[in-house]
């Protein structure tokens, strides 16, 4: 069987094809997202190794984890002291926290840098027990050649996650050993039985936290000053009588609150009496003066944010959702940043039609298109005869004409370093002088930037002015890429279906390809590859193994023509045809130009659009 195993594994990484009745269902799945992810094969040593500084400020994080989870680990291990086997702890994120064991079994694991510290997930070292539960959220067993990387492939594991009492992962309960396959019969039902009871006395101490707040609630009720007590998490669980008439209530968070704008908040830790950890927060709230002296007529503290685009369930873009329906009703300057095809202008758009400004208009400017010598103009305006070619009358600037509305700088990351102080002066003053012009005109926008680069990174290296930076990185919001919003895929895909009269009703099996797919494009690609879908299938599906290899060859595409999902077919096509031109020419522009009969002017802007 284990060499039946192998073939299949030589085969697929060769060829990219894979008989899935001879493969248990998530280790299929696993493979081909290992593949599409690029995961070495021929490899698979950890490498991302964590210092001991940041080993101890992880375990540190993760210390409650640790300190439940430990008696277990360490009773698992007096039972398996005999045999060749190591135990570890790993978090959320696939970091190894903890690690004890056979001596001889953690020698080997040594062997492949599979040690405390190092990140064992599927995207770093391919299937394996701890990657794969986190990314299916399922206990799994992996033997032998079922790792995807020859490096686990003498070693057979069994993993189970952990669970909060919310059912948001904690982290990886898992056993590991040499690959012995008698020893794996029972393995896996002992790793989820302890997950289990590490979950059970977590929740247990959760709820004596929350009668030791309460009681602590009881004897700080006679207090005359009004408050309120959060759990370790910020969720209210006692309000004091006197703030009973305010819209506060039970399961609101800290944030919640805040968001009220009523309560002026002094906070103060509570710690337990007994390990003198954390466990929740005493806030002290005085109602904020108003011109009345009335307490406000509020009945909810969640106000309705409209979005046009795909919810979902996952709880990173919920977050988001949340983050957007906060910053909606003011006028602070909104920074969205995440990956190209995540849905930053959508997002945009709906934080300007949640605003007070939703009458107003929305103007775009993507900063990365427009060629840089007409950027500043098209931004401030300009004047009569400000330059040769322009209007008589000059023209009004995209600044002017987001007068009462909202201002999106998409790419925000690409202005050039010579407008960035004229910018600055025009956020900081609210005014705007024109290009060629003496006058200043005062302006009143709402401004909304984006960029898919790293604002902080460009300001270290002195691309982007610190001072312009603390302008418009008031309120980031981090938009998730589809990877961490992958449960979200099926409502996209219905979303898509919806618009374009396609089949509504997907199988289990093709739904759970589409989610392990690595989708470096985003939601962009997604949508892509459903309209591809459409167009060879038409009002049918493709087959398990028609999806995959469909899947496969947009990822070997994407690597070999280095796609940016930004652009659209055509203008990847004609992206390419100019690289190819210019290595033709050595790099001479207008030599390049010439041979593709394109205007020089018109073939510098492309140039600069497709960043050759």
């Amino acid at each position: 069987m284990e060499q039946l195993k192998r073939e299949t594994w030589k085969r697929f990484v060769l060829e990219g094809t894979l008989d899935t009745s001879r493969m248990e269902k998530r280790i299929a799945e696993s493979w081909y997202h290992c593949r599409q992810s690029g995961v070495d094969p021929y490899d698979g040593k950890g490498v991302l190794l964590l210092d001991g500084k940041e080993l101890e400020d992880r375990k540190q994080k993760n210390s409650r984890l640790i300190q439940v989870a430990m008696p277990f680990l360490k009773n698992l291990a007096k039972m398996y002291e005999q045999l060749n086997v190591v135990l570890l702890l790993a978090d959320r994120d696939g970091y190894v926290l903890r690690m004890m064991g056979n001596s001889s079994a953690y020698r080997t694991a040594k062997d492949i840098n599979f040690t405390e510290g190092i990140k064992w997930t599927e995207e770093e070292v391919g299937t394996n027990a701890i990657g794969t539960a986190i990314r299916t959220s399922e206990p799994i067993t992996v033997t032998g050649v079922e790792h995807y990387s020859v490096a686990s492939q003498n070693w057979s594991c069994s993993a189970s996650p952990i669970y909060d009492e919310e059912g948001e992962l904690l982290g990886v309960i898992d056993i590991s050993s040499p690959f012995r396959k008698e020893t794996y019969n029972h393995i896996l039902g002992t790793v989820v039985a302890a997950a289990y009871a590490i979950e059970h006395k977590w929740q247990k101490q959760i709820k004596d936290e929350e009668v030791e707040l309460l009681s602590y609630a009881l004897e700080t009720s006679a207090v005359s000053v009004p408050f309120i007590l959060c759990n370790r998490k910020n969720k209210i669980i006692y309000i004091h009588s006197a703030l009973k008439n305010f819209s506060v209530q039970h399961g609101m968070t800290l944030e919640n609150l805040a968001s009220l704008n009523i309560f002026s908040i002094t906070k103060k830790s509570v710690l337990s009496k007994n390990t003198q950890d954390v466990i929740g927060y005493l806030l002290h709230v005085k109602e904020k003066s108003t011109q009345s002296n009335k307490k406000p007529a509020i009945t909810t503290f969640r106000a309705p944010f409209e979005y046009p685009g795909v919810k979902g369930k996952s709880l990173v873009f919920q977050n988001v959702l949340e983050e957007a329906r906060k910053a909606s009703p003011t006028d602070v300057a909104v920074h969205l940043h995440g990956e190209t095809g995540t849905g930053k202008e959508m997002l945009a758009h709906a934080i300007h039609q949640n605003s007070p400004r939703k009458e107003g208009p929305f103007i775009e400017v993507n900063c990365g298109a427009i060629p840089e010598n007409l950027l500043e103009s098209e931004l401030f305006g300009y004047t009569d005869g400000a330059f040769t070619g322009a209007r008589r009358n000059g023209k009004e600037g995209k600044i002017k004409q987001a007068e009462g509305g909202t201002l999106f700088l998409d790419e925000i990351g690409e202005i050039p370093s010579s407008m960035q102080i004229a910018l600055l002066r025009t956020l900081q003053e609210k005014q705007v002088v024109p290009v060629g012009g003496d006058k200043s005109i005062s302006v009143n926008f709402r401004l909304i930037t984006a960029t898919n680069k790293d604002l902080r990174k460009l300001v270290k290296e002195g691309s982007v002015r610190e001072d312009l930076f603390y302008r418009l990185f008031v309120f980031p919001i981090e938009l998730p890429s589809l990877r961490k919003r992958s449960s979200d895929i099926p409502f996209f895909i219905q979303y898509f279906c919806e618009k374009t009269n396609g089949p509504k009703e997907w199988p289990n099996e093709l739904l759970e390809i589409m989610k392990s797919y690595s989708w470096p494009g985003n939601i962009r690609e997604l949508f892509n590859v459903l309209e591809r879908i459409q167009t060879i299938y038409t009002d049918c599906l493709p087959s398990v193994a028609e999806l995959q290899s469909l899947l496969t060859s947009a990822s070997l595409l994407e690597k070999n023509i280095e796609v940016d999902q930004s652009f659209t077919y055509r203008e990847e096509i004609e992206k390419n045809t100019i690289k190819k031109v210019l290595q033709q020419t050595g790099g001479k522009a207008a030599q390049a130009a010439k041979l593709l009969n394109i205007p020089r002017s018109t073939f510098y802007r492309k140039i600069k659009k497709y960043k050759l």
